[in-house]
């Protein structure tokens, strides 16, 4: 295992031994936060947190009030066992907005194709 710091942060390189143990490294119990900073997907009250990292960068896209309605429609649904069907025309909405910014929204096959092309240009303008 490799350690390095930079700056404030800090780097670890696992080896793939290292990966499949369980990790050594200590985990603060809390990390000072604001006083009215709201951790996970669900508040205290049960309701959507909407500021969790964890879907800031898709509820503030160009698709976000679908993508909001489609979480809270899950969220809502949670104790349905047909929250699939339940939320079928939300998901239905979502993909509807996608396909409309398919600038916005790769799939993983052009993400890796773009990289792919990214590294050729790259490569050929070094070469120049």
């Amino acid at each position: 295992m490799l350690h390095f710091t930079q700056r404030k942060d800090k780097y670890v390189f696992l080896t793939t031994e290292d990966a499949n143990e369980p990790s050594k490294l200590p985990i603060p119990e809390e990390i000072d936060r604001p006083e009215n900073f709201v951790k996970g997907f669900v508040d205290e009250n049960g309701s959507l947190n909407w500021e969790c990292a964890c879907r800031g960068s898709m509820v503030a896209s160009r698709c976000g009030v679908e993508m909001r309605d489609f979480f809270q429609c899950i969220h809502d649904n949670m104790d349905n066992e047909e929250k699939a069907d339940a939320c079928l025309e939300k998901f239905h909405e979502v993909k509807l907005c996608m396909d409309k910014y398919p600038e916005h929204y790769k799939g993983p096959e052009e993400e890796e194709s773009e990289a792919v092309d990214k590294g050729t240009a790259d490569k050929s303008q070094k070469t120049s």
